[in-house]
């Protein structure tokens, strides 16, 4: 069946590529069109973002919008370390304090300075309950914020807390910005390379330079962030010169065609980013190791990743990349072996009948963008006799059902993983939404006890230690199966040069780029 699955892919990967050249072929006009006014970018993104505040703002989408807007005290390099962003020194004088020395003559890009006063008022709109942002979890931990002056800001732990740093990765607003309230709207004031001067849900995000900050000769006005939600199109709005950047959205199948147009190139690097499949523990089905096993077991990710992604991914051992200082390699693994997955669910008291189907039937949560994955995994889970109905629904319906519990099985990924301390956001037994990102309402003690000591443990080679057993304890229970960690996939027009994308997906380079002719030898960043 796997083989046919694969057979199916090739011959539809033909009739798509043919299609596409047809279409390209047809494209009205030459040259390079461009989005008004000119000299923006246009970047293809497949959905819209769920906040256009960095208070709020917890889906990749949203995040990568507001980092271009935002600046926060300390960010994440390309080498996944914490360094100073408004902050020009970090002081971490004992195990519970951290000081903050902000940047002086920083700009909002309505005029107004920087000052300590700001980063407050930001950390404290997100802890009043009633602003019921989704990062007060991120500062479980925090005892008090104090601004002995307008360019000193100290934070302060309830007990020794390793990833403190992290609590100054939130973007800072300017005092006094109002919540949000009802629809999405257009960003507040930020003192990040661009601001948002417009917003249409499900259309288009356009931000233009912030004046306050210095670009780059020859750099583009600004970036238009389009809602592309059809992946053909996205193809299409490439090959016609529509569209300058797809970042990791295009269908592996076709990157052969878009890279033979020499008007394009690619840009491929390894990434961080992690794709899993969600279990719903609130399902008793589900609560049974052996049953997640089985899934696990059944499932042939290498397949998908020679097929499905064309090797744009790393098949996965758990939520931390080879990369990460913490990444235990020393786990139980999955490989595909659907006559285990068989003896697993008979053992478990689901005998199949003589059609093959078992008692198991799940709900498959997804969005149109992933339909063809959920069908793939619904045929080989189908194989072992396991029944998954897929319902598809666009982005922030999906997101919504996860964050309430509703759904059995989902697909999803984790971006930019930098602290292992993101295990107790998602596996703590308390952390379940709106508290913390235990979608799945996982609950476990032993992984209680390890995310917990991980957390107040600030030894590095400790905090090693204890993240190898929480590595070794989730390939064993399953809270999650790991799938693969996805390559930094890139499609972009070559007169856009400096573009550089982080392992961990940030789009931050968008602030560096610049717009060479075809002939001009493309500036390195």
């Amino acid at each position: 069946m796997i083989q046919r699955l694969v057979e199916m892919r090739t011959r539809k990967s033909r009739a798509t590529t043919h299609a596409l050249a047809l279409c390209a072929a047809l494209a009205f006009g030459c040259g390079r069109p461009v989005p008004s006014p000119a000299r923006y970018l246009q970047v293809d993104i497949e959905s819209s973002p769920t906040a256009t505040d960095p208070r709020f703002a917890t889906d990749a989408i949203s995040s990568r919008i507001m980092e271009l807007i935002f600046d926060s005290m300390v960010k994440i390099d390309r080498n996944g370390k914490l360094v100073g962003d408004l902050a020009e020194s970090i002081e971490r004088p004992d195990d519970t304090r951290v000081i903050f020395h902000l940047k002086s003559a920083v700009r909002f890009s309505d005029g107004r300075e920087l000052t300590s006063r700001d980063v407050k008022f930001t950390y404290d709109s997100i802890l009043d309950r009633g602003s019921a942002s989704p990062k007060r979890a991120g500062l479980e931990q925090l005892k008090s914020i104090e601004i002995p002056d307008e360019h000193t800001v100290v934070i302060t732990t309830a007990r020794p807390y390793a990833p403190a740093l992290e609590m100054g990765t939130y973007g800072i607003v300017p005092a006094g910005t109002p919540l949000p309230h009802g629809s999405v709207a257009v960003s507040p004031p930020g003192t990040g390379a661009f601001k948002m001067t417009r917003y249409l849900r499900d259309d288009s995000a356009w931000l233009k330079r912030n004046p306050y900050r210095p670009a780059p000769a020859n750099s583009p006005e600004g970036v238009v962030f389009k809602i592309v939600p059809d992946a053909t199109v996205r193809t299409l709005e490439l090959a016609e010169g529509i569209c300058d950047i797809a970042p990791n959205n295009i269908d592996p199948e076709v990157l052969s065609y878009l890279t033979s147009n020499p008007n394009l190139r690619l840009n491929e690097a390894p990434g961080t980013s992690y794709v899993y499949l969600l279990f719903n523990f609130r399902n008793p089905h589900l609560r049974d190791l052996r049953v997640r096993r089985a899934i696990a077991y059944a499932i042939d990710r290498a397949a998908i990743v020679g097929s499905y992604l064309r090797g744009t991914a790393r098949i996965a051992t758990g939520m931390l990349a080879p990369e990460n200082w913490a990444y235990g390699a020393n786990v139980r693994s999955y490989g595909y072996d659907p006559e285990m997955a068989r003896r697993l669910l008979d053992d478990a008291g689901y005998h199949a009948d003589r059609n093959g189907l078992r008692a198991l039937k799940f709900t498959y949560k997804t969005t149109p963008e992933n339909g063809r994955l959920a069908e793939v995994l619904q045929a080989m889970l189908g194989r072992v006799g396991i029944q998954v109905e897929i319902r598809s629904n666009e982005w922030a319906t999906f997101y919504s059902d996860l964050a309430s519990g509703n759904f059995d099985l989902a697909s999803m990924r984790w971006i930019g993983i930098d602290d292992p301390n993101h295990y107790y956001l998602t596996f703590d037994s308390p952390m379940v939404p709106p508290r913390g990102l235990n979608r799945g309402a996982y609950r476990n003690p032993e992984m209680d006890a390890l995310v917990e000591a991980g957390m107040n443990t600030i030894d590095a080679e400790s905090r090693r230690v204890i993240y190898g057993r929480v590595q070794r304890l989730a390939a064993d229970d399953l809270p999650y199966v790991s799938l693969w960690w996805l390559q930094n996939v890139t499609v972009l027009n070559r007169e856009v040069a400096g573009f550089e994308p982080y392992p961990n997906g940030s789009l931050r380079s968008l602030a560096r780029v610049t717009l060479v002719t075809p002939s001009a030898p493309e500036a390195s960043e």
